[in-house]
């Protein structure tokens, strides 16, 4: 089965997800905006927004929420990238020149930060107090994880266990 055959259900839900997300870009801030610019024009399947869509036809999710939900876990996702690929010094993804190595280890944590904030209030728009908890909850998971994979880079006596719990903590979270 394909991902176009899988999407048919959501697909209206998805076209005014990607509308909203190209609209992200559109802030006070030149800078900024040249950053959500580029990062949000990016790659990826954005598997995370299809799931919770899916997911939520099941419910009958109101659709401006289930849409706020959906750009909060992706805006979380990019940012989770951005701030690894900066962590890592990673220079491409999605055979694109990273944030980092275009901008610099600070506009990239910037960036990272501001997506975060911004994935909060989707979250928060949705006026579900267990979104909100959940998505703080990822995100100190997440946090754990990449702290975890520092810690623990070089070392090769590290548990199996171990290693499953942090990459696990990591982006797999969301």
């Amino acid at each position: 089965m394909e991902l176009d055959e899988i999407c048919r259900p959501i697909r209206e839900y998805l076209d005014e997800a990607e509308e909203r997300l190209k609209s992200e870009r559109n802030v006070d801030s030149p800078g900024l905006s040249d950053l959500l610019y580029y990062s949000l024009r990016g790659g990826g399947k954005r598997i995370r927004p299809i799931l919770i869509l899916l997911s939520g036809m099941l419910y009958k999710g109101s659709k401006d929420r289930l849409i706020s939900m959906a750009l909060a876990v992706e805006l979380t996702h990019l940012a989770t990238l951005v701030h690894d690929d900066t962590i890592d010094n990673s220079s491409v993804r999605w055979g694109r020149p990273t944030i980092n190595t275009l901008w610099g280890v600070e506009q990239a944590v910037l960036l990272g930060d501001y997506l975060f904030a911004h994935a909060g209030e989707l979250a928060a728009s949705t006026d579900n107090i267990r979104v909100i908890k959940l998505l703080s909850k990822t995100l100190m998971i997440i946090t754990g994880g990449e702290v975890a994979q520092a810690r623990s880079a070089f070392n090769l006596e590290q548990t199996r266990e171990h290693y499953f719990h942090r990459i696990s903590s990591k982006t797999a979270s969301l």
